[in-house]
């Protein structure tokens, strides 16, 4: 039987839910633009939907949520296998922990043929207990295939969370150049207290631990003070935003910083902005935030961590600097703010560097080959 003739593959993703973040992302992009005469994607969130939760529907992908939390696992789990049971997907993919073991062994449970844990993250925030490492070697056995989206993953994924190397590929994120003009506009922070001809540094990041926006404030203290004319604009939200607001006033950056919360117009966002950063020092891989911004031709400063030096040309589209150092940071970035032509040389460069690189469509097609090779093997 010819390609042509069979059956779309069922692909079933399993999730933790789908609040606002890059692999949440990942999910809403990636399986809508699947072609459906090869694949047959659905999902499911283990806890609630989520903000993302609708781009599914949107996209024409079945999806529900079971709504249960952390310490309802045993439903949970009871819910999957029936789930699996009824659907027979050919291929279970997973993300995040709960998602990762209770999946698998929902698909073990249900005989499913085939699973796929998908890793966004490269190192953890808090150590993994010998509890989750006994349940990832045990859950080995009946795993397929350990996709990352980096290759800096690939030490990661095999030395430290013991998945072995032959079962691991790199499937690099994407995005769609066409979504993002790189004319610049300030028309979206207009009532932001943004004037047309402030120098506006932006940060795209929920506001967690490991996003370091301390950094961030440190080296926008030090900016501010040799540049009156830098507005600083912080993008999402999180469980660090009181503290956040809490350094914005010590730091006497109020009026200076502007936090913008979740928003839905990225796009028109990152044209306002003359330089992106990103101040992570910690489980960062290859974030949809950055690609979104050197898609707008936006020029880049962020800490070389994870993927992102397989993101960034350090010199060409942007700089690259060491975690938790804003002292090297601010002076990046006072030296891309002081250089308009340099800005615009870098952000047209950044651009390039997607449509050669990393699109939405190149992206997609590596996911597609890789599912049909595990499928098929």
């Amino acid at each position: 039987m010819n390609s042509a003739a069979r059956q779309p593959i069922r692909v079933l993703y399993v999730v933790p839910d789908l609040r606002v973040g890059g692999a949440e992302r990942h999910v809403t992009t990636l399986l809508p633009n699947l072609d459906r005469t090869r694949f047959e994607p659905s999902v499911i969130c283990i806890g609630e939907e989520g903000e993302l939760f609708a781009d599914l529907a949107s996209g024409g992908v079945p999806a529900k949520a079971l709504r249960y939390t952390k310490r309802q696992a045993a439903p949970a789990l009871r819910d999957l296998i029936r789930a699996m049971r009824e659907q027979r997907p050919d291929v279970v993919i997973t993300r995040g922990y709960n998602a990762e073991a209770l999946g698998r062994i929902a698909a073990w449970r249900a005989g499913v043929p085939n699973s796929v844990v998908w890793v966004h993250n490269y190192g953890d925030v808090e150590p993994r207990g010998r509890f989750r490492t006994v349940v990832d070697r045990v859950l080995d056995r009946r795993t397929s295939a350990y996709f990352g989206v980096a290759r800096a993953q690939i030490r990661y994924m095999a030395d430290d969370l013991g998945y072995p190397e032959s079962k691991i590929k790199i499937i690099y994120n994407g995005v769609e150049p066409a979504l993002f003009e790189i004319a610049d506009d300030r028309t979206a922070v207009a009532t932001l207290g943004i004037g047309p001809d402030d120098l506006v540094v932006g940060i795209v990041a929920a506001l967690r631990p490991e996003k370091d926006h301390v950094a961030f404030l440190t080296a926008a203290r030090l900016v501010a003070e040799q540049l009156p004319a830098a507005r600083f604009l912080i993008v999402g939200d999180g469980p660090e935003r009181a503290a956040v607001e809490a350094r914005i006033e010590a730091f006497g950056l109020t009026g200076r910083v502007i936090l913008a919360g979740n928003r839905p117009d990225i796009p028109d966002l990152l044209r306002a902005m003359d330089v992106v950063v990103l101040s992570s020092y910690s489980v960062e891989c290859f974030p949809m935030a950055l690609l979104e911004a050197m898609a707008a031709a936006r020029p880049a400063v962020c800490t070389a961590v994870g993927g992102v030096p397989e993101m960034i040309a350090d010199g060409e589209t942007g700089y690259l600097v060491p975690p938790r150092d804003p002292e090297q940071l601010a002076a990046r970035l006072l030296e891309v703010l002081g250089d308009p032509q340099a800005r615009k040389r870098m952000g047209l460069a950044a651009r390039d560097r997607v449509e050669a690189n990393f699109t939405l469509k190149s992206s997609i097609a590596a996911a597609e080959q890789a599912l049909e090779e595990v499928v098929n093997r």
